[in-house]
Formats: C-alpha cells, structure tokens, sequence
C-alpha cells in the first residue's frame, strides 16, 4: 500500500433517509407534497427504521477503521418520533453526521450535504453510499484506503477512480422471514467507492454507478462478501432475481450476517415483524 495516499486520503460516506426532493428517485410524484406523502408515511418510516437500525447501521458502527465519515441525511420536516429516534440510535457513533436537508433538487442537495463534509486539508476523498436498507462490509473502509494505494497513479492521471466489490449478498424481506441469497454484481452502490478530488464539482450521486465504466478507470474486486443489498416492497429500483452465485445453507445465514456485516438476523426478523 501507498501509505501516502492512504494516510491522506478522506473516506466519507452518504445515506439517505426520507428526504423529500425534486428528482433522484424512480417512481414519480405529481408533486413534491405528494412525494413528501408517501415517504412520510407512518407505516413505511416504521420500517425503513428498522433496516437503518438493523441492517445499516451496525455495519457503519462495526468498521475496523474508524477513520470516515457518515453523511446521514434527512428532510428538514421529518417528523418525531422517527427524528428523534434516528437521533438516539446514531448517539454512539461518532462518524454518524445527521443532516437535515430542505427540499430541492435532489442531486443538488446531496452534494451540498457531502461537501459540507469534505476535510479540505484531504489528498483526495474516497466517496461511498448507502441506502437506507443496505451494509457494507465491516472491512469496507479498511479496504478502501489499501487498494486506494495502488491506484494512486490511475487517480492523479484521470481525477476519479472507482473501487467495486462485486461479491456479496440480497437481503429480502418475504413474509415467511428473511431470505439471504449470494449474489455477484457489477458496479451496484453498495461497497462502491468513487475516488474524487477534494474541489470536485461532482460529488458521488453525481455519477450514475452503472456507467461509472464510461468516464473512469474501475478496479472490480471480486474476492470478499463485501456488500448487503436490502430487498423488499418499498424498494425504488427493482432488484432482478437471479439463482445464488454460491452455495449458502440457510444454518449459515445469520454467522455471515454477524461477522461480515455486524447484523443480527433473528434481531431483525423480529423487529421487522413488529412492525408489519
């Protein structure tokens, strides 16, 4: 590794939660006040809760490397008690920032919400995001900063560079209980990491993760169980189904869970169903 390049280097992360904005999501609104309506609602906050506090969350607090940053957003009129209870469950974790964002363009306000939060005395920052219902793995920033050295040369020839792992697993919610199921994809957000200049007018929504491809050099790391991508009803984009990448027996389900994510898996079962 390149202790350069790693010891100069800021790791940051975005997650949003509930933010009502203009754009940024799949499935349109007629209007702002109809978009605020529908993430608003008390039965779907009651559950993306409990994935941030489940799922999300614990693999953030579990990092090995302390040294990031952890943008969470919100919109600015979210209301108790889920304010407060974000409020109360990020209390320990030092990286978790809470910012309340107004509504406006959604690409707009992400990026002011990350560069509010970029270290300018940084080399460079590596910019990663979340759903609200995702993980990464308890190594994540860890292995950002040591592969981060080998692309040192790549980075200051182009400005960016992206690191994906592309080994990992879907979480679904069915109504029999949680489903985990292997899968390999290339270039999803979860356990993405773009890396980017500190005076960057883009910051990491503004690149669209499937065509990274096109505008970047993309080092793709297929080796570890790196991200956790939630799947359930209230998803925006649609996760294809496909046949697992590997064997996984279910009696391995939760032990995966627990050391590669932090996640306990009949804790979340059980809080899923008390709110369902």
């Amino acid at each position: 590794m390149d202790e350069a390049i790693g010891a100069g280097m800021q790791v940051l992360g975005l997650c949003r939660f509930s933010v009502p904005s203009l754009g940024g999501f799949q499935v349109e609104h007629v209007s702002l006040e109809a978009r605020r309506a529908m993430l608003y609602d008390p039965a779907r906050l009651d559950e993306r809760t409990v994935w941030f506090e489940h799922v999300t969350l614990p693999s953030i607090r579990a990092q090995r490397d302390a040294d990031f940053v952890f943008v969470l957003m919100v919109g600015e009129d979210l209301p108790d008690p889920w304010r407060s209870r974000l409020e109360r469950m990020v209390a320990d974790v030092p990286q978790v920032r809470i910012v309340a964002a107004p509504p406006g363009q959604h690409r707009r306000i992400c990026a002011d919400a990350v560069r509010a939060h970029v270290d300018p005395g940084a080399e460079l920052v590596a910019e990663f995001r979340l759903d609200d219902d995702d993980a990464v793995a308890v190594d994540f920033v860890e292995r950002v900063r040591a592969e981060a050295g080998a692309l040192r040369s790549l980075f200051f020839r182009h400005g960016n560079v992206a690191i994906d792992f592309s080994r990992g697993v879907v979480l679904e919610a069915t109504e029999a209980g949680p489903v985990v199921t292997p899968r390999r994809a290339l270039l999803w957000t979860p356990a993405l990491a773009v890396l980017t200049k500190v005076d960057a007018e883009q910051r990491i929504l503004d690149h669209p993760h499937h065509k990274l491809w096109r505008n970047m050099p993309t080092l793709t790391l297929p080796d570890e169980v790196m991200f956790l991508r939630g799947s359930h009803g209230g998803n925006d984009s649609h996760i294809p189904k496909e046949p697992p990448a590997w064997d996984l027996p279910r009696d391995r389900w939760a032990p995966l869970l627990k050391r590669r994510f932090g996640i306990d898996l009949p804790a979340f079962e059980a809080a899923l169903a008390g709110v369902r």
